[in-house]
């Protein structure tokens, strides 16, 4: 096979890498918006809480190695375990330290031992933890770019005054950008060979890098080279970045940016530690740079800041291109050059793996000056680097960043699945606990509603029977009512009558009024057993309200017989009643038929005595006076006959008056109905008001079972949804692991 076949094989193969890496890059951005949604909508993705305090910023150089092992070598990747799955001695290690893309930072400040996980929500870290996601989407979305994009980009960062701009001077070999003993660089500059810039050699200052466009010249505003150094150093108009283009001394080995391979850029960037907002920008910046050559002043080596950018630059760039500048003024180089390595393996451990080719103690000013073995080959080495290992360099940070995404989701999909699992067990012990309880206070309702109704029907039937009854014999006896009313004489005949008349009147409301007042008892008594059902079903703890319907200062039981009492009279025809003639007189002679009787036999047997006596004195004395004489004589005796008997019956009106009178208004009531009538009525006011006290215990009673149901109803669709989070999440750590397996699957080898 030719060399330009050799070349093209190559390419070739590298497009057949961007393609899977770009298929496997929108997979994972696939199944992190899934996560998100699922966490947004369905379940709250469970977070593994910290179980012990973890201080300070630095992660262990035990994780990072792991991380590590899992890039390079595909076979090792970690299954995620549960908590119940890793012994006692590891379990700190489920604090949150096995996150590295996906970490909350929870802490209330960078040197605060305390961490506020704890006093956090479900809710709130469920918020974190999609907010987290979109970033990683974001950053995915760079990455896709990045792929795609056939130019490579440098990113020249470090700390203030680290030589960075000088550095970049030193490789195009031209003084481009200003230098100075003070910071002196503000605002991004990309340097690019003059040949994407139709050879022109030119300065753009770019107001916003999405709109640039160079052949639009509204996008960008020119500026003269004198004029570079005012604007990189003060950079008062507020652009976001400086184009350079520029036609590049080549060295021994070829042109850096215009290579014949792939266009380069080279991004000269402000100190990390100038201020918060460049420092914030620099971190965003990394996120769409192919090479991090990360420039440490061997005066000072890592500061904290610089630490922290190399941490969060880990998480997808396994590989970190360190110069260490200004090392000509170190006197003890040896103790420099430890020193700085051995920051470097807790910082970076591939990188440290490969410290021949990636970290390099140069002198940019001496390689200005007139050159420098050291740098010729750190240019040597950075060229190799960024051109013939374009798998490291472009396609490696995809794939690394990818694989610890990929492992976070697994981790949290174990960690779901476990507290899914939990969820359920704990749910369907709670129900098997809670259903004797149930059952029985089912129990309890049908009983007690059944005796709740047997106290209603029950206590209406008993008024109902005792005030038929009660009424039915008052109103046979209406007369004995009357008997206690005085006569006086038959002068005052009228008045006897209409006392007698309302004797009887008063007699039957009084009656009346005594079935009432049974009615009220009878409501009282079934009042009081619904109580006591209302109070044996307080003590059941649930629902405690009280029984009582009425006014607070009113006694659950107490009803008087004003509340029941009829509206009005008790009778209509009662209310009508008037004294009558016939009520003086009784035309029925069998009542008076015994008196009679006697009467007659009495005056019979005198009568019969004086006969048999003087029967023939009469008959002479007929045959002497005449018969018309004798006719005389008996009918002077029958006269004198029927005039006692009338003297009898008025001596007896009393009586008469009485009987009437009673039989009089007994028919009355009868024909309205009286008896019926009392005994509906009260019948009626018993249940009116025993049935709402009957009432309130069976909707009490309900209203426990509703809420123990409810309860019951919402543990079932608890546990619903913790298995379908339970089916899903293993579904998810299975479709990550398999997808992390194509990543990694992914190799510089041929």
């Amino acid at each position: 096979m030719s060399t330009l076949n050799s070349g093209e094989f190559q390419e070739r193969l590298f497009a057949d890498k961007c393609r899977r890496m770009h298929t496997h890059l929108l997979g994972t951005r696939s199944l992190l918006r899934d996560i998100g949604e699922y966490n947004r909508t369905k379940w709250p993705v469970h977070y593994p809480l910290a179980r012990v305090a973890h201080n300070g910023l630095k992660r262990s150089s035990s994780v990072l190695a792991s991380e590590a092992t899992m890039v390079d070598t595909p076979q090792a990747l970690r299954r995620a375990q549960t908590t119940d799955e890793i012994p006692d001695s590891e379990a700190r290690l489920l604090d949150g330290s096995d996150l590295s893309v996906l970490k909350l930072d929870l802490r209330l400040s960078y040197h605060a031992e305390s961490d506020v996980m704890g006093s956090l929500e479900e809710s709130s870290i469920a918020r974190l933890l999609d907010e987290r996601l979109a970033q990683c989407e974001g950053h995915i979305d760079k990455l896709l770019a990045r792929i795609a994009d056939k130019s490579s980009k440098i990113l020249v960062t470090g700390d203030l005054n680290a030589g960075k701009s000088t550095l970049v001077n030193a490789l195009v070999r031209r003084d481009i950008l200003p230098r100075d003993q003070q910071p002196c660089t503000m605002l991004f500059c990309e340097v690019v060979d003059a040949s994407l810039n139709a050879g022109v050699e030119e300065i753009h200052a770019v107001p916003s890098i999405a709109a640039y466009d160079r052949n639009d010249a509204s996008s960008f505003v020119r500026v003269r080279p004198e004029d570079l150094e005012d604007v990189v150093m003060e950079n008062d108009e507020h652009f976001q970045q400086l184009k350079i283009y520029t036609n590049e001394r080549p060295s021994e080995h070829g042109s850096l940016l215009h290579n014949g391979v792939v266009d380069v850029a080279l991004i000269d960037s402000p100190g990390l530690n100038r201020d918060s907002l460049k420092t914030t920008q620099l971190f965003a910046r990394q996120e769409e740079i192919d090479v991090v050559v990360f420039v440490v002043n061997a005066e000072n080596h890592f500061t904290l800041s610089g630490q922290d950018f190399l941490l969060n630059a880990g998480n997808e760039k396994a590989h970190i291109f360190i110069v260490v500048n200004r090392f000509d003024a170190i006197r003890r180089r040896d103790r420099c050059e430890r020193m700085v390595l051995d920051q470097i393996r807790d910082l970076s451990p591939l990188t440290y793996a490969e410290r021949s080719d990636l970290v390099h103690f140069v002198s940019a000013h001496e390689q200005l000056a007139g050159g420098s073995a050291a740098f010729a080959r750190m240019e040597h080495c950075l060229r190799s680097f960024t051109l013939e290992q374009r798998f490291k360099s472009k396609l490696a940070p995809a794939q690394r960043y990818t694989s610890n995404v990929l492992h976070d989701v697994c981790f949290l999909a174990a960690e779901n699945v476990g507290a899914a699992t939990r969820r359920i067990q704990e749910i369907n012990s709670v129900l098997r606990d809670n259903m004797p309880r149930y059952e029985a206070l089912l129990e309890q309702r049908t009983d007690a509603s059944q005796r709740a109704e047997h106290v209603l029907d029950s206590g209406c039937a008993e008024v109902r029977r005792h005030t038929a009854a009660h009424l039915a014999t008052t109103q046979l006896h209406l007369q004995d009512a009357a008997d206690k009313v005085a006569y006086g004489g038959l002068l005052a005949l009228w008045t006897y009558a209409e006392n007698v008349l309302l004797a009887i009147v008063r007699h039957v409301e009084h009656e009346v009024a005594e079935c009432d007042r049974f009615a009220c008892f009878t409501i009282q008594h079934a009042r009081a057993e619904l109580a006591e059902l209302e109070a044996q079903r307080c003590s059941l703890g649930e629902l405690s309200d009280s029984l009582h319907v009425g006014s607070e200062s009113d006694d659950v039981t107490s009803v008087t017989a004003s509340q029941i009492a009829s509206i009005g009279t008790i009778s209509n025809a009662l209310d009508t009643a008037q004294l009558e003639l016939s009520d003086f007189i009784d035309l029925d002679l069998s009542r008076n038929w015994g008196t009679l009787t006697s009467l007659s036999a009495s005056l019979g047997l005198f009568a019969s005595k004086s006969v048999a006596a003087n029967a023939f004195s009469l008959l002479r004395l007929s045959s002497s006076v005449g018969t018309t004489t004798a006719r005389r004589m008996v009918a002077t005796a029958a006269v004198l006959i029927g005039a006692g008997s009338v003297f009898y019956i008025v001596s007896d009106m009393d009586a008469t008056v009485r009987r009437k009178l009673a039989q009089r208004v007994a028919l009355m009531l009868d024909a309205e109905g009286f008896v019926e009538h009392h005994a509906e009525r009260l019948t009626t006011e018993a249940s009116r008001a025993i049935r709402p006290f009957a009432w309130h215990l069976q909707h009490n009673f309900q209203r426990m079972v509703e809420a123990e149901e409810h309860k019951r109803a919402d543990h079932l669709h608890r546990r619903r949804a913790a298995q379908d989070s339970q089916i899903y999440f293993d579904e998810l750590r299975a479709k990550a692991q398999e997808l992390a397996l194509a990543v990694q699957s992914i190799t510089a080898d041929l």
